[in-house]
């Protein structure tokens, strides 16, 4: 017979409610339990955000739901607005020499081969991608990243230097232009087990809108959920039978409240403080040394549409511009973002430029992102109808060549069996994806220890040296 306690009724606290918070709460209300949300923001939602000015409806930050995204589409169905979602735009532009080619976005790399942005020895060159991809592709998950330990071992531009006919346009036109598209930093900057993940859980998938933009999927998860919004936490402890949490709402006054166990979504880097004495010095610096990528985004209204661009996104490479990341072409996505006859993209640095931009004000952000955009079309100043610029401090983890090993050691030494579970994306690709997952991964985790069907580990810190790099 389970363990009967005063917790049984108390709440499950789950903190944050980006795609992880939100994915946690709504699987724990399946699952008959009352779940607490502790949002620090104004907002739910994290990197979504839907906004709709001057007639535009403009995604700030998340604009797309791939078709490899299951945990997050099951979500959809469960909540019941599938029919909310629209087939998005299929095709991906990638520019090279002042022309856009344009590959459909579920046949990736078989349409790149069929294309003349790379010559026919590069196209040769690649079946070795295709070989490697094939041995690293049952490692990869939404999950756990860590089983990728042995690929983990140099950046995507030391792999195509390393092998024949790879290091030249291949490099620059197809695998660095997709690491800035999908991520916003440099290939000579990440884990190659990054690259391989993209491959495989990102691209080459059919794309999916919201009518009315992904802050649908937001307020429809949330809606039934109790969220508070506004309340900063401070601190999470587990006790004897429970959790204690500790956290200040929006007029400043401090809260104490017991529950039966938390689920926490935010940074990992921040989790260290959150949760004092729960992980030994070797968890702890691991978290403390993630570092994350920047963006800034100016979505931009036209009084008309860019001639000659069929894409919905638009990959940029370094050559053709060293600071802007990709842009997005919306009224090519999906209807109703743009009024009629008019135009729409959102325009997104690289992480490095994001470093100074973010702190520019708007007229400075605004000049430098079209001189920018002008290289891939021309003339864009004189049709700027509407712009708004949002910035994000932060996006995904650098995946650094030998994150995902110095994961493998987190993972195996992080508290198993207690009433705290981590829920945050840093267990794969920080993604909406792997976020959705890891927020159902704690409550996996987490509902055995509160229904007492396993026993609850006393956690002692362990203090030994550090063995956890960075």
């Amino acid at each position: 017979m389970n363990n009967i306690s005063k917790f049984d009724t108390a709440p499950i606290f789950v903190v944050g409610s980006g795609p992880a918070g939100l994915a946690a709460a709504h699987r724990l209300q399946r699952e008959g339990h009352r779940a607490l949300v502790l949002e620090a923001l104004g907002r739910p939602g994290g990197m979504i955000r839907t906004c709709r000015e001057a007639g535009y409806l403009m995604e700030e930050g998340a604009t797309i739901l791939p078709s490899s995204y299951k945990p997050m589409l099951d979500i959809v169905k469960e909540i019941g607005i599938t029919g909310r979602l629209v087939p998005a735009g299929a095709i991906v532009g990638f520019c090279r020499e002042g022309k856009i080619h344009d590959l459909r976005s579920n046949r990736l790399f078989l349409d790149a081969v069929r294309s003349n942005l790379i010559s026919g020895l590069s196209k040769l060159a690649m079946t070795r991608l295709g070989i490697d991809n094939a041995r690293i592709r049952p490692h990869l998950n939404y999950e756990d990243l860590s089983e990728t330990a042995d690929f983990d071992t140099m950046t995507p531009k030391q792999y195509c230097e390393k092998h024949w006919g790879l290091s030249g346009e291949v490099y620059e036109y197809v695998i660095d232009s997709t690491v800035r598209g999908v991520l916003g930093t440099r290939g000579d900057k990440i884990s190659l087990a990054e690259l391989f993940f993209m491959i495989n859980n990102i691209l080459g998938s059919r794309l999916y809108a919201f009518i009315n933009g992904f802050s649908e999927y937001v307020e429809a998860v949330a809606a039934p959920l109790d969220v508070r919004l506004n309340a900063k936490v401070q601190e999470i402890i587990e006790t004897a039978d429970g959790v204690r949490v500790t956290w200040v709402d929006h007029a400043g006054a401090a809260h104490v409240e017991d529950g039966a166990g938390a689920i926490v979504t935010v940074r990992g880097d921040w989790l260290p403080d959150l949760l004092p004495g729960y992980m030994d010095a070797d968890c702890e610096l691991f978290l403390r040394n993630l570092q994350y990528t920047k963006c800034v985004v100016m979505n931009t209204g036209l009084v008309k549409k860019p001639a000659g661009i069929a894409a919905s996104v638009v990959q940029v490479p370094r050559l053709v511009d060293e600071g802007l990341m990709a842009f997005t072409c919306e009224h090519n996505k999906a209807p109703g973002r743009a009024p009629a006859g008019k135009g729409l993209i959102a325009l997104m640095s690289m992480t490095e430029w994001a470093q100074t931009l973010i702190e520019e004000d708007d007229d400075s952000v605004r000049r430098k992102f079209l001189i920018a955009a002008e290289k891939v079309i021309p003339g864009i100043s004189d049709d700027v109808d509407y712009t708004k610029i949002s910035r994000w401090h932060n996006i995904v983890v650098y995946s650094h060549p030998g994150l995902y090993r110095q994961l493998g050691e987190f993972l195996k030494r992080r508290p198993r069996n207690t009433r705290i579970q981590l829920g945050g994306a840093f267990f794969s690709s920080t993604n909406l994806c792997s976020a959705t997952a890891g927020g159902e991964r704690a409550v996996r985790d987490l509902l055995p220890v509160i229904r007492g069907e396993v026993a609850t580990r006393a956690h002692r810190p362990r203090q030994n040296q550090s063995s956890i790099r960075s």
